[in-house]
Parts: structure tokens; sequence; C-alpha cells
């Protein structure tokens, strides 16, 4: 159902914080509920902050969330408002620019420990305060080492923000960087622009997560997804056969040896290159594949912490998302009320 939102001001209601901060604003549709307390200055010029971190229970994930959202870590905070029929609508406020795209699919990502933006502030905070290693391995959760790092001085987050936008929507597929850099007049622009691969079979999936590992170079091995006929699947060995996505495969095994450029961000799958004889359809086991010198360009933007969508496949389907008028509209409010409270 299509919601028709009416922009007459009403009488100002009450906007609550989960942790007790009491806020007041006229509504534009209902009352709306802010789930995270606010910014502070994101771009402080100050090469490190101190923030006081109560919380020894990795399961206070809320108040890592506040402390990462006030040094520069996180940009994202959560409203949610009544609509005209009493739903409930969730809207992401984001203190930098960010693409339509971007905007509508945060809408949906939930206030949780979940949230591919929290968890990437929190793999970026590890990278800068060396929780890390170079070639380590994050999943974006929080633990009592960085518990313990975020009762310290917090160092200042020195990567820019950036998205990475794999489009399986049109032929061929692609793949676009935005990035906001790390200053004060951070405008948000696209960057970078290359031709990919997905996976065969819709083994590369929709969704959002972060950059969690990166290699310049590596072997790939598992097992790749070959379509057969009902009749030679049933003559298979059930340990190299399966129904996959409404498909009856055969499981081919492979080894991958000197994959370059390989940024981790979902299970395994990977921005990185590989050859073939032509890009922009799905080709691979479930990986973001790209030509060589692209793959050496993009691994050279790119950083731990990044959020990676995958777009596309469900793209045609209808959902009762808040349009974008409205999301900027209460996105603009909600950062109105958190500078002034």
């Amino acid at each position: 159902m299509k919601i028709r939102h009416h922009h007459q001001k009403s009488r100002s209601r009450f906007l609550s914080t989960k942790i007790g901060v009491i806020l007041t604003a006229a509504s534009i549709t209902g009352a709306l509920t802010v789930n995270v307390p606010a910014f502070a200055n994101t771009f402080d010029s100050s090469t490190s902050t101190n923030t006081i971190i109560r919380t020894q229970n990795p399961q206070d994930w809320q108040q890592v969330w506040q402390v990462l959202a006030l040094t520069g870590y996180v940009h994202l905070v959560y409203g949610t408002y009544m609509g005209r029929y009493g739903g409930m609508h969730t809207v992401a406020a984001w203190n930098i620019p960010v693409p339509r795209a971007l905007q509508k699919i945060s809408n949906n990502w939930g206030y949780s420990p979940y949230n591919p933006a929290f968890r990437s502030g929190l793999i970026q905070f590890e990278r800068a305060d060396h929780l890390l290693n170079r070639r380590g391995i994050s999943r974006g959760r929080v633990t009592p080492e960085v518990l313990s790092a975020l009762r310290a001085p917090i160092p200042k987050n020195r990567f820019p923000f950036q998205w990475i936008k794999v489009d399986k929507s049109t032929h061929p597929e692609h793949l676009q960087i935005w990035q906001v850099p790390p200053d004060p007049q951070g405008k948000g622009q696209w960057i970078y622009r290359t031709v990919v691969n997905t996976g065969v079979m819709h083994s590369t999936p929709d969704g959002s997560w972060p950059i969690y590992q990166r290699l310049a170079k590596t072997t790939m091995t598992g097992k790749f997804p070959i379509a057969v006929s009902p009749q030679q699947y049933h003559l298979l060995p059930a340990s190299d056969r399966s129904i996959y996505h409404g498909y009856h495969v055969r499981w081919q095994h492979y080894t991958a040896p000197n994959v370059h450029f390989v940024n981790y961000f979902y299970d395994g799958r990977a921005i990185h290159f590989y050859p073939r004889k032509g890009y922009g359809w799905p080709q691979s086991a479930g990986c973001v594949e790209e030509p060589y010198k692209n793959a050496r360009k993009v691994y050279a933007l790119l950083h731990y912490g990044d959020i990676v969508s995958v777009m596309g496949h469900y793209e045609n389907h209808k959902s009762n998302l808040v349009t974008p008028m409205t999301a900027r509209k209460l996105r603009q409010k909600i950062l109105l009320e958190f500078a002034h409270s």
C-alpha cells in the first residue's frame, strides 16, 4: 500500500531515545523515536578523543554504537515514526551525503549489532587502534578487546567513508565506489566505476556487508555449481549434488591459485581479479570478478570496513519503503534535533 504523506504541521510531540534523552519537535506524520544519541562534531580536527565507555558487556552494543558515532566511525543513526494509518516506519539518518540508493536500502538495515554501517565502524576502529593486523580478519563484532580499547583515548578515524555498489540489474554488470572524504567540508562523489562479473545462479546474493579481510594475493578453493538435468541429477552421488536456488546442480571442486587484489565481504565472497574472456554477466561461483587493471585500482582505493552492497536481483519488486522525499525530511529533522540536544 502506498502511504500518502500530508505536509501540514501538527502539534509538537515528545521524541525519546533509548538511552533516555528527551527531545521535542513538530512531527510531519506522527511520533518519532530516535534510537541513538546526538552526533558530536564527527570530523573533529584533533587526533584522538576522550570518550567514556562504561560497559564491559559485549552485549551492550548500543553504547558502543554511541561512542563510534561520536568519534566519526559510524555515520548513521535511526529514527522511527508512525505513519498516517498507524504503521511504524524506520528512517536512516546519515550525517554525510549518500546516494539515494544507499538511503533506500539503509532504511531497512535496522538498529541492531548486525547493521552494516555499525559493523563497518567497528572494523575501521579495530584498524585504527591496531587491534586488526594487515592481513587480519574482523567480523565487526563487539569483543572484550574492543571494549577495552574504547576505554582509552580513541584515535581519529582517518578513513574516508566509502560505499561499493555492485549492480546486477543491467548488463553489463558493474561496480561503483562512492566516497566522502574525512574532512568538515567532505562532499560525496562517485570516484570509480568498472565492469564486473557476479555469480551464476544468483550465488552473489543481494545484501550489504563490510569488507572484513584484504589480501594482495591468495589461493581460493571451493565448489562451483553446474546445472544438470533432473535425470542426470539422480544419477550423481548425494555428496556431489543438491538443489541450489531452484536449480539441479552438480558441484565441481576447484582450486584457484594466485588470485590477486582480494577484498572479502561476505561468507568467502570477495571483490577480486579473475581472468575471463569477457566481463559484465554472471560467471563466478559467487565472487565479484574484475579485469586486472581495474581490480588493481579498486584494491588501492578500498579499505577494511568499506560497505559492499550487492543490488539488482530483487530491484523490480515493489516495497513499502519510505519515499526519498519523506526520508530526506525526517533525516533533516533527526539531525537538527541532535544538533540542539
